[in-house]
């Protein structure tokens, strides 16, 4: 079976965890960081975090699940983005609009929750340390927001500590306890685009103009929906009589039984082909020549204005 190695770059093309380019992956790491600090902060024998991991009283890592085999008896930390959606402030969301260059700025808030799962094997260690984190993500929220979220530390939520499941991997999981911490958030995202030189937008368009439905008509023309208010007839005359026509100006039918007094034009969108051009439903609305009352349809002229 043929195989190809992916030659993407290890970083995905984004450089950086930034709000800018790789938004869901830096609330992560703005949360990791937070916590961290918060520990490390801490004195020895209460808690304290090192970032040499043999030497940390506490594990504060982004691993999901946990393996507690390399930690022994220290208690753990987790993190795990919840479901985030786009949530519109305006119409179209727009932000400004520029007419000469057709520049369109949108915007809207992206809320989200952040769980940090607090594990121990003492289930009052883990709701306690869930309320430290949970009272200076609330006491020192400014410093999040001085980072780019928009909200962030309103209606935190704190669970009872319950069995971690899926959380913890381990032989011994069931002598952990898991308390979690649900912190709300929100960012504001603002996105620009201009119709010049926009790649992206026109192959998107390309691809949505090859995959539209098409639909064959009664001659047997594949036509694009919604139908114009013309029928273009594909007609063929034989080869030894191609330039004929018959007394009315015509061309001949090629099955001999009626003759076209319509003549032959150029295919719209295939010059090299010959077809014949009527009009579907010529009283439609704003097909209809002008009249007045019954009377018939007015003499317009549509040789345009003549020189003067």
């Amino acid at each position: 079976m043929p195989s190809s190695i992916s030659g993407n770059r290890s970083d995905g093309g984004f450089p950086g965890s930034s709000f800018r380019h790789t938004p869901l992956e830096h609330v992560r790491t703005l949360f990791i960081s937070f916590v961290q600090g918060l520990f490390a902060a801490a004195p020895p024998g209460a808690f304290h975090w090192n970032p040499d991991e043999d030497k940390s009283e506490i594990i504060i890592r982004d691993e999901s699940p946990i393996h507690v085999d390399r930690y022994g008896q220290r208690p753990c930390i987790n993190f795990t983005v919840g479901p985030i959606q786009f949530f519109h402030v305006g119409m179209d969301d727009l932000v400004s609009y520029r007419f000469d260059s057709g520049r369109k700025e949108k915007g809207f808030l992206v809320p989200g929750t952040m769980s940090l799962n607090i594990c121990s094997r003492v289930d009052i260690e883990a709701h306690n340390l869930a309320w430290v984190v949970a009272e200076h993500i609330w006491l020192l929220r400014e410093l999040f927001l001085k980072k780019g979220f928009f909200e962030l530390g309103r209606g935190i939520q704190i669970s009872p500590p319950s069995p971690p499941g899926s959380i913890v991997s381990s032989d011994s999981a069931d002598e952990w306890f898991c308390s979690t911490l649900s912190v709300p958030w929100q960012f504001a995202r603002k996105a620009a685009f201009t119709p010049l030189g926009l790649e992206i937008a026109n192959s998107i368009e390309q691809r949505l103009n090859i995959n539209q439905p098409r639909v064959l008509g009664d001659a047997g023309v594949v036509t694009v929906e919604p139908e114009l208010p013309v029928n273009i007839s594909a007609f063929l005359p034989p080869s030894f009589a191609s330039g004929a026509s018959d007394s009315r100006g015509g061309t001949p039918d090629p099955s001999g039984i009626k003759s076209n007094p319509l003549p032959l034009q150029p295919h719209p969108l295939n010059p090299a082909q010959s077809v014949v051009v009527r009009t579907v439903r010529p009283n439609r609305a704003g097909l209809r020549s002008a009249s007045i009352g019954s009377m018939q349809s007015l003499p317009i002229d549509g040789r345009g204005v003549k020189k003067s």
